[in-house]
């Protein structure tokens, strides 16, 4: 009976509010039943030892069995004490796995980040930021959504998402912005193009070339029409499209010219027939980030938006500055 109550007094003493042990107890047990002597278990724990043998006697007082016989300045344990050792192994266990989790979280090691982003830039510079930064935190784990400009903005405020990327943010008295840099458009065109052999391209360039153009209904492209407008140029728009990277791959099949952001340069390796030219006058685009205001963003998510902010700088950075040029244009 007395061995059934052993081995069941941890899990009693939780169930039932007991008390038998409590954790730090147990603690000092395991260090003497480890070490096999009160000193050792004092400097294991960095107490004293008359801490540990008072601990240890209290513990004999509350059970009501002895844990441990002396034998030649040693302590050896019972055939009680052996009993409540194995059972206590899964606390021991449980408790060096949550010191582990305790560190992770502060050394921002682990956590969950949902971010949601309009697709250019969700396939352009938010697999390259994700990237950096796990590899140093392998066990964050990443949620990353793709949608409209008012599906970033409506899974954001509803809590689905803890941070939106998009361009052009409406001011929104729930969100609090962050810009990430400013994007100006290039112009793609094939290779094989008359235009390809100029350095700059300029809006009468275009006036007799079928057009791609993203919606007018979306920021970017009532910009680019406008710009147009200014420039007294009637767009001949063959296509109208979403997004700019399906603009760019209806330019790689021969059908027309098109203003497409700069983070597209990213792929562009992978379109050896095409060519980006810078476009003056210039149209830039801002890069926002957005998170709630009356939610507070967890560490890990804090970071990854300064990481987010650094990648975007590297990249335009890199990208803007490596515009193609035509041969003999220096």
């Amino acid at each position: 009976m007395i061995l059934h109550r052993i081995g069941c007094l941890f899990f009693e003493h939780q169930k039932n509010g007991g008390g038998l042990v409590n954790l730090r107890q147990l603690e000092i047990f395991g260090a003497v039943m480890s070490t096999g002597t009160t000193v050792g278990a004092a400097n294991m724990l960095n107490v004293s030892q008359p801490a540990v043998s008072q601990m240890i006697l209290h513990m004999e007082d509350q059970l009501k069995f002895k844990l441990f016989h002396r034998h030649r300045g040693r302590l050896v344990p019972t055939q009680e004490a052996q009993i409540l050792y194995e059972k206590a192994q899964r606390v021991f266990e449980a408790f060096e796995s949550t010191n582990f989790v305790v560190d992770q979280i502060k050394g921002n090691l682990i956590g969950e980040l949902r971010v949601v982003s309009t697709p250019a830039l969700g396939n352009a510079v938010l697999p390259v930021a994700i990237a950096r930064f796990r590899e140093a935190r392998p066990e964050v784990k990443v949620s990353l959504e793709l949608g409209s400009l008012d599906y970033v903005q409506n899974s954001v405020e509803t809590g689905r998402a803890d941070i939106g990327v998009h361009y052009y943010p409406d001011e929104h008295p729930l969100f609090q912005r962050v810009k990430l840099g400013d994007v100006s458009m290039v112009c793609v065109m094939p290779k094989d193009h008359a235009l390809a052999d100029k350095a700059i391209i300029e809006p009468q360039d275009l006036r007799d070339s079928p057009f791609i153009s993203v919606s007018s209904n979306d920021p970017i492209g009532a910009v680019i029409r406008n710009a147009f407008k200014q420039s007294n140029i009637d767009l001949e728009l063959a296509i109208e499209v979403r997004y700019h990277y399906t603009a760019r791959d209806l330019v790689s099949l021969n059908q027309g010219l098109a203003l497409v952001e700069s983070y597209l340069l990213l792929s562009a390796h992978r379109y050896p027939e095409l060519a980006f030219r810078a476009f003056h006058p210039q149209i830039v685009t801002s890069t926002e980030a957005i998170h709630l205001k009356s939610r507070p963003l967890s560490a890990v998510a804090q970071l990854f938006l300064e990481d987010l902010h650094d990648t975007c700088s590297s990249i335009l950075d890199h990208e803007e500055a490596r515009v193609i040029l035509p041969s003999g244009s220096g």
